[in-house]
């Protein structure tokens, strides 16, 4: 049996991204409006990334051992359960349990895709894409779907509508994959761009560090920055509340928008591969976008043109990350699925600890100056800070592995 075409596996990873995040999002609205604090929202976001975290280093190993298409199916069922839940007996506690159990899913489903992926043979007669092509539609599969997400989270404004197209997403892909169940592990061969080279082992563990930085510093915006836009204006100002929630729903969006670019680049252009300051050059769209979004703060002159200008700089950047990761950890010449499943806890790592350190980083700096509207400035000092030791750290790193490609 072949494995699912790359049209296929790209529009499951749409639907998990869109599922996941859109779950995510409406959680945090919902917490919002029960009145929970910054450090609350981060916690219970802290919470759901732990399930992620805790979950997928073993759904790696189960797509090795069981098949991959089984344990992504599976992953979706488990996710389709928590947004049952939440639609049967709603309010905030059941939005933190299907929040926890709709990143436990993808915490199986990745890992097993991406050996998917990796698997994924051409047209019948013809030789399969290289390697960074396949990664290409697989980045721009979740991306795209995570772009949804946001773009649901500002237009489900009656949540049941919400969580039930984040449902059926999910049953989408249990029901559809459900062909492809029986389909054995099918280990990589070793030639060509799968073939092993001395600098890939240092720039997998540069791009899986970075990778957790990046990510904890998206999941901190993410989870945060419609509570810090939100306190710029008095509470009880319904107007204004909205326009700032479609203003955050608009950043987040031009921040998926950012990273799907730049995977549609990163798939046509292979310069980048083993040739890590050019991905390094890429990521600095990050401190760009951080630094705008402090200037911005720090002025008081927060306008939605220069906020989704930045979003877009810092998920251009995360692309650059994400690929370097990705790309190294599936280069190996065996144990797809275990080495997606290590990816993937890197970034479950930084998801998990993103809302709890930013959170408790907002909620430290308001305690101290007694002022709300010092929320965003906060929030925005912390990416710039993240984002300086994502450089940092890979400068100091990268001449080692460039000294290993040479030999």
């Amino acid at each position: 049996m072949r494995p699912p075409p790359l049209w296929l596996l790209q529009f499951f990873n749409l639907l998990t991204g869109f599922g996941s995040l859109l779950t995510a999002n409406l959680g945090i609205g919902v917490w919002k409006d029960a009145q929970w604090s910054p450090f609350q929202v981060g916690m219970a976001m802290t919470v759901a990334n732990l399930c992620y975290a805790g979950v997928v280093a073993c759904g790696g190993r189960l797509a090795d051992r069981w098949g991959r298409a089984k344990v992504a199916i599976a992953g979706s069922l488990l996710s389709a359960l928590g947004v049952t839940l939440m639609l049967v007996v709603p309010g905030p506690v059941m939005a933190l349990i299907a929040a926890m159990l709709a990143f436990a899913g993808p915490a199986l489903y990745f890992p097993g895709c991406a050996g998917l992926f990796s698997d994924a043979e051409g047209e019948v007669g013809r030789a399969p894409p290289p390697l960074h092509a396949k990664l290409s539609r697989y980045n721009l599969g979740w991306a795209g779907g995570n772009l949804g997400g946001f773009l649901g989270f500002g237009l489900f404004t009656w949540r049941p509508l919400g969580y039930a197209c984040a449902l059926a997403a999910f049953l989408v892909i249990a029901a559809w994959m459900w062909r492809w169940r029986a389909l054995p592990p099918r280990p990589p061969a070793a030639d060509g761009d799968r073939a092993a080279h001395p600098a890939v082992p240092r720039l997998m563990l540069i791009g899986r560090c970075a990778l957790l930085i990046a990510c904890l510093l998206g999941m901190a915006l993410i989870s945060l920055v419609q509570d810090a836009l939100g306190r710029l204006h008095p509470v009880g100002d319904r107007l204004a509340q909205d326009t700032m929630r479609a203003w955050a729903s608009q950043m987040l969006t031009a921040y998926a928008a950012g990273y799907v670019c730049v995977f549609v680049l990163l798939g046509q252009w292979s310069g980048w591969v083993l040739r890590p300051w050019r991905l390094w050059a890429m990521q600095v769209g990050i401190l760009v976008g951080g630094c705008g979004l402090l200037a911005m703060a720090a002025t008081g002159h927060i306008t939605r043109l220069p906020l989704v200008l930045c979003g877009l700089a810092i998920g251009s950047g995360y692309a650059a990350v994400y690929k370097s990761s990705i790309y190294y950890s599936l280069r190996s010449p065996a144990g797809a699925g275990r080495a997606a499943g290590m990816h993937e806890t890197f970034i479950g790592v930084g998801n998990t600890i993103g809302p709890l350190v930013g959170g408790l980083w907002v909620y430290t700096w308001l305690a101290a100056t007694g002022a709300p509207g010092q929320a965003m400035f906060a929030l925005s000092a912390f990416v710039v800070l993240c984002a300086v030791a994502l450089l940092v750290f890979q400068a100091a790193l990268i001449p080692g592995a460039v000294r290993l490609g040479a030999r």
